[in-house]
C-alpha cells in the first residue's frame, strides 16, 4: 500500500512554487497551505490541493508524521546535493596530473578518495574530470543528451601511481588484479566499499580508470537543476 506524505506551509509570507528547483515562479502557496510531498531533496516536489505540481524549498514545508514505519526508520545517508552548479578546484596530498575541477558537492567525495589513496600509499593521476561541452558553430551551447556524471563535475577519470609507475585502463581491469599490487587492488576495493561512490571497472562495460557518484540515478532532480544551472552559466 503506498502511503502518502504530506507537510504544510510554514512561511507566513507565503512560499514560491516553482517548476524546477531555482526554475521559475508557478505560483505562491499560502500560508498553512498543504501539499503532498511527492519527492524529497534541498528541494520538495509537491503537489497542491487543485493538483499543480512544482518545487518548493525544503526549509519552508513542516511535514506531517510519516504513516509507513518501514520509511520512517530509514536513515539518510547522503547529505543533500545543491541545485546550483559550482565549479571548484580540488586539491589532495594524492591528487597529481590534470587539474581537478569538479562541482563543490562532489569535492566532499573526492576527499575520501584521497584518504583512500594515502592509507594505501598510491597516488591519484588525474586524467580528466569536469567534460566540456561543445559549442555549435552559432555559438549556442547544446545540453547533452546522455547521463554522464562528467557533465556535471560529479566524476573523474585517472590512473593509479605506485612507487613511480602509472597503471592505465589495461592494467586496471579486474581480471588483472592478480598481477597487481596489493596497496592497488586494496585502494579500488575502499572506493567499491563507499556507498557513496562507484568504480567504472564494475560498469558493464569496463572503465576501471573512471570514479563518480551515480549522481544522477540517486539524484536525478538534482542532476537536472546542476546540469541547468550549468547550461545557464555557459550561455549566459
Amino acid at each position: 500500500m503506498s502511503v502518502v506524505n504530506k507537510g504544510r506551509v510554514r512561511s507566513e509570507r507565503g512560499l514560491n512554487l516553482r517548476e524546477k528547483p531555482n526554475g521559475n515562479k508557478l505560483l505562491v502557496l499560502t500560508s498553512s497551505e498543504e501539499v503532498e510531498i511527492l519527492e524529497e531533496v534541498k528541494f520538495l516536489r509537491v503537489k497542491t490541493a487543485s493538483g499543480q505540481i512544482g518545487y518548493v524549498h525544503a526549509d519552508y514545508i513542516d511535514e506531517s508524521p510519516v504513516l509507513n514505519e518501514i520509511q520512517a526508520s530509514q536513515e539518510i545517508e547522503d547529505v543533500f546535493p545543491g541545485p546550483q552548479f559550482k565549479l571548484v578546484k580540488f586539491t589532495g596530498d594524492c591528487f597529481i596530473g590534470q587539474p581537478t575541477m569538479v562541482d563543490v558537492d562532489f569535492a566532499l567525495c573526492l576527499k575520501r578518495v584521497n584518504q583512500y589513496a594515502k592509507q594505501t600509499d598510491v597516488k591519484i593521476w588525474v586524467t580528466s574530470s569536469t567534460r566540456n561541452i561543445n559549442q555549435q558553430v552559432n555559438g549556442a551551447i547544446v545540453k547533452p543528451t546522455d547521463k554522464s556524471c562528467q557533465h556535471i563535475g560529479h566524476a573523474i577519470d585517472m590512473n593509479v601511481m605506485y612507487l613511480g609507475e602509472l597503471y592505465n585502463s589495461k592494467t586496471l581491469k579486474k581480471s588483472n588484479f592478480k598481477n597487481l599490487p596489493d596497496v592497488i587492488t586494496d585502494f579500488i576495493k575502499m572506493i567499491r566499499d563507499d556507498k557513496q561512490l562507484r568504480w567504472g571497472g564494475d560498469f558493464n562495460t569496463e572503465d576501471p580508470v573512471h570514479i563518480d557518484d551515480n549522481f544522477y540515478n540517486r539524484q536525478q532532480t538534482m542532476y537536472v537543476a546542476k546540469l541547468d544551472s550549468r547550461m545557464d552559466q555557459l550561455n549566459v
